[in-house]
């Protein structure tokens, strides 16, 4: 079903921004503040009225609350009755409720879109990462984990800055539809492919999780590749739970070997062996490409020699010398011209 021209509540649909597996976003204006929107509808195929409202809501209330400047934020959520939307549209299942959220509209595309159009410089994946890395901490230290991070959900504002959005909706779909609900194909392609080893195996999930994410993000920033692809979902999942990532030298020559150490400490299959926070990967990246770009060339890493600084005596004897210079050189002209003039 397409809303454009439609009314979601008091959101007027102006446009479609684009789809996936998982929800259909739209750009919208809230006539009543003058301010333009996203709202993101969610698939009737994966959320159904009988899903339990309240558990969309309460998730809902959750994620309002987060409040960080680089967490795209949460203005408003409803749900769209199926009988109202069978008036729309009379192919449209009258007893399939839509949920939506309303979100604060970024104009800068996503991190997807960025790697599929160019390669990052070193200078510019640090950027992104000093931004969603404290914002994902942040969310952490709230009790949210997000469960789904990939570059589709790191969106730029008009000015480049960085935004993780889509927190707890990975968590709604797999109370509803269990833990193969992330990879069932159709759903939420591309997802497989940032899930850490605990997730693809029903284990308990926690920052550690999102980590693990984070790392496969960083690797794909950096060599515009993700370090595990399969023909099919088992083999994909055998190499999260057993393999270990490339070195990122297989994409990318130039890239520091120093890199390589970060990478495999971010995708650990153990999350007790992976960094504690998603901080502490972002310095231990900027420690590690920085000290890269700075090689310690010989006179660098040389003592240098000491300066010795004359003392008081030492100079007060050279002063009197360069008088004493300067006198004789007086006496000598004078004579010169005293026997110049008395020739005849």
């Amino acid at each position: 079903m397409n809303f454009v021209g439609q009314r979601i509540g008091q959101y007027e649909v102006l446009a479609r921004l684009g789809a996936g597996g998982m929800a259909t976003v739209y750009r919208a204006r809230q006539n009543r503040v003058g301010r333009e929107v996203a709202i993101k509808v969610m698939s009737p195929e994966l959320v159904r009225h009988e899903v339990s409202a309240q558990r969309f809501e309460r998730e809902a209330q959750l994620i309002a609350k987060l409040s960080h400047p680089h967490i795209v934020k949460l203005f408003d959520y409803g749900v769209l009755r199926g009988f109202h939307l069978r008036l729309l549209d009379s192919t449209f299942d009258p007893k399939t409720d839509l949920y939506y959220f309303v979100m604060e509209l970024m104009t800068g595309g996503s991190l997807a879109e960025r790697l599929r159009q160019r390669r990052l410089t070193l200078p510019e994946v640090s950027a992104i990462l000093h931004q969603i890395a404290p914002a994902l901490d942040y969310a952490h230290q709230q009790g949210i984990v997000h469960r789904d991070l990939k570059p589709a959900n790191v969106l730029f504002d008009g000015h480049q800055n960085a935004f993780l959005t889509d927190f707890g909706i990975a968590k709604l779909l797999e109370e509803r539809h269990g833990q193969n609900a992330l990879t069932q194909e159709g759903t939420t392609l591309g997802t497989p492919f940032y899930m850490s080893p605990e997730l693809w195996q029903g284990e308990n999930v926690g920052s550690w999780t999102d980590h693990y994410a984070l790392g496969v993000v960083l690797f794909e920033m950096l060599c515009g590749h993700v370090p595990f692809t399969a023909g099919t979902p088992y083999r994909l999942m055998h190499m999260h739970i057993f393999e270990q990532p490339p070195a990122l030298q297989k994409y990318d020559q130039a890239l520091p070997d120093s890199l390589n150490a970060v990478i495999q400490r971010a995708l650990a299959k153990a999350p007790q062996d992976r960094f504690p926070t998603a901080t502490a990967l972002v310095e231990a990246f900027d420690e590690a490409w920085r000290a890269a770009l700075v090689p310690l060339s010989t006179a660098q890493s040389a003592p240098p020699e000491p300066t010795v600084m004359p003392n008081r005596t030492a100079l007060k004897n050279r002063r009197w010398l360069l008088i004493s210079l300067a006198v004789m050189l007086m006496l000598s002209v004078m004579v010169a011209l005293i026997l110049l003039s008395s020739r005849p």
